[in-house]
């Protein structure tokens, strides 16, 4: 396997939540909660990030904020609403720093930017590591921020390693090593692998990375699909070398998210509904993207999948925009009163101002 990079990837730990702690640190001790709330009642809506204190009672990103009171419950916790020109004014700061170490940035989301350092390290991984060191180090006294950076041969093994480096880490995975460092991981742990391609997986006896790399190339495509399962045959053996700043847009974003029972109440329905827009809405904000585009999708109990699409008038980034379009639809793809639904999503495209993918099947 020929050697390149050296490449980083750059992830600010927690970001919303260490945010408000730099704000306000009397709360950095305490269990912070940074949400999207949908207006509908005062606790709907759902989480979009947490410090790692929350995480300990098992808080975690897109939980709907009433799981996460009930989890909270005697923790003294806090419970903020998000803050974007806030943490957009802070990302700006951290990736133009990162910019003056780096030949090439490339950002992937409010949060996370990869770093091509071939030239500034001249190839070399010990410099490398000097160099992310002095990144790092630079961003805390400059902002107050921690972040957890991987440096690795392309983005996706960087990507792997600033996630297992978290939180305030670093982490190398160094020329050689590489297969090493994979083998032993599950499926899922590989980017962008969600969990109904791990379950597809699973079904065929692979559950690691070292697994997965043995499984021909044609045999992924023929379980996978053409795009996926090449994705899958490089990634496993640590070979998708992507070069820093190719990344596509994403073209779209969706939620979906099966009903506690079939229902054809637009009452009983768009409460549940709500959370995954919530959740959707969050990502929204992550990528720095505006959507034009909005669709419901309902799956009926016969397993039927219908749409509802509208292109509103201009490119938003509205929450309150996004659940009265989706309601209305919602509404709309229920006017057949025989329409029973198990499942209900919502979809947002014709994205614009996106730096990144959101998912595997853009690759």
């Amino acid at each position: 396997m020929s050697v390149r990079g050296p490449v980083a990837c750059l992830d600010i730990d927690y970001f919303f939540a260490q945010a408000e702690e730099l704000r306000n640190p009397s709360i950095k001790n305490r269990p912070v909660v940074v949400c999207v709330y949908s207006g509908r009642a005062p606790d709907a809506g759902a989480v979009a990030t947490c410090n790692y204190v929350a995480r300990k009672f098992g808080v975690r990103a897109g939980m709907a904020i009433r799981q996460a009171l009930a989890r909270l419950n005697d923790a003294d916790a806090v419970f903020l609403p998000v803050d974007m020109e806030y943490y957009r004014a802070l990302s700006a700061r951290v990736f133009s720093i990162a910019a003056g170490f780096s030949d090439a940035l490339e950002i992937a989301s409010i949060d996370e930017a990869f770093l091509d350092l071939s030239s500034k390290s001249g190839g070399d991984y010990s410099a490398a590591l000097d160099l992310t060191r002095s990144l790092k180090a630079a961003i805390a006294r400059e902002t107050g921020l921690s972040c957890s950076i991987g440096v690795a041969r392309n983005k996706l093994l960087a990507k792997m390693a600033s996630a297992d480096s978290k939180p305030d880490g670093l982490l190398v995975v160094w020329p050689g090593t590489e297969l090493e460092y994979l083998r032993p991981k599950p499926v899922d742990e590989l980017p962008y692998v969600g969990r109904k391609t791990a379950e597809i997986l699973h079904s065929v006896g692979v559950r690691t990375v070292g697994e997965l790399s043995r499984v021909q190339a044609d045999v992924l495509v023929g379980l996978l699909g053409y795009k996926i399962g090449q994705y899958l045959h490089l990634a496993s053996r640590g070979e998708y070398d992507e070069p820093v700043g190719t990344r596509r847009e994403a073209e779209q974003m969706s939620r979906i998210v099966t009903l506690r029972a079939p229902s054809r109440s637009i009452d009983e329905i768009f409460p549940q509904l709500e959370r995954a827009i919530a959740d959707l809405y969050s990502r929204v904000l992550s990528r720095g993207v505006f959507f034009q585009g909005v669709s419901v999708i309902g799956i009926t109990r016969g397993m039927q999948t219908i749409t509802r699409s509208i292109l509103l008038t201009r490119a938003s980034q509205d929450l309150g925009e996004l659940m009265s379009t989706a309601r209305e639809l919602l509404r709309d793809l229920l006017d057949d009163k025989g329409r029973e639904l198990r499942r209900v999503g919502v979809r947002v495209y014709r994205l614009t101002g996106a730096r990144g993918q959101s998912k595997l099947t853009q690759f």
